[in-house]
């Protein structure tokens, strides 16, 4: 994705005030910054008046950024914001996608396209990824796309989305988590989640920016163990067990302080257990 572009000679470019250098540098951007403010807003009218904003934004404050290295966390974490900023004009976010945004974006699957599905099946899990993105926090909506699409590192996800990293793989697992359960709420396999992502990917990519990534690699899914097991605790299975050995821990007198130590270690192994349920599901 863009790997023979050195944008922070660019950006440094830019700041001193060569303006073939600005020129080049918004209109390498547009691509990409189109599809993730896309895949915030899923409405193509609003996206194309973000991204505008955005890039003007982008023209007046560059001087502000101070690590050239860093320039797409801070453009995105700008993109981000005209987005909050939209939603809390409107006092809500997306809950219901409007039938022409809808056929709009369905209509945006190549007929060749080969994903191993035939038509039909890729219509129906095209339609549930798109109501289920609905369904998501922004934060969530956010955090998939730049996790999977975007292929960036927890690091500098953490900052982006004023979290930490820790917090940041949680939100990811949580947002991950979320999908899954609408993918088998409307009787698809969670092992279709890669392939939901992909085809949410590929439909809302511009068609002319070939530095934007539509496929999601299985790599990009994966959050740590610790970030997993507090992600799954979070659960309804999760929230089950740890009522049940609260309940039981409250019950114990003094002379229980071995069962005590005992369940403790029973919560760490059946946390333990719920993330790799989570992980190989």
């Amino acid at each position: 994705m863009d790997n023979d572009v050195n944008y922070a000679e660019l950006v440094e470019q830019a700041q001193l005030g060569n303006q073939e250098s600005m020129n080049r540098l918004a209109e390498l951007v547009e691509g990409r910054l189109f599809a993730y403010i896309y895949r915030l807003t899923l409405n193509y009218d609003l996206t194309q008046d973000l991204l505008q904003e955005t890039l003007l934004g982008m023209v007046k404050s560059l001087n502000e950024l101070r690590d050239s290295n860093r320039f797409w966390a801070w453009l995105f974490r700008t993109a981000l914001g005209k987005v909050q900023h939209h939603f809390r004009e409107q006092r809500k976010q997306i809950s219901q996608m409007s039938t022409l945004n809808k056929k709009r974006l369905l209509k945006r699957i190549p007929k060749d396209f080969d994903d191993g599905l035939n038509s039909l099946i890729r219509k129906e899990l095209s339609d549930t990824i798109l109501e289920a993105m609905t369904e998501l926090r922004l934060r969530h909506r956010s955090v998939l796309a730049l996790r999977c699409f975007e292929q960036m590192p927890y690091s500098e996800i953490a900052p982006l989305m004023n979290c930490t990293e820790l917090q940041a793989r949680v939100l990811f697992f949580r947002a991950k988590h979320s999908l899954k359960r609408q993918l088998s709420r409307h009787g698809f396999s969670k092992g279709l989640l890669l392939t939901a992502l992909g085809l949410f990917g590929l439909i809302t990519a511009p068609a002319k920016a070939a530095s934007v990534t539509s496929t999601v690699s299985a790599a990009s899914m994966e959050v740590g163990f610790a970030a997993t097991v507090i992600g799954a605790a979070g659960t309804k299975l999760g929230i089950a067990i740890i009522t049940a050995i609260t309940a039981a821990v409250l019950s114990l007198t003094v002379k229980g302080v071995v069962c005590l130590v005992v369940l403790f270690f029973f919560v760490l192994l059946c946390l333990a257990l719920l993330s790799l349920k989570a992980l190989y599901t």
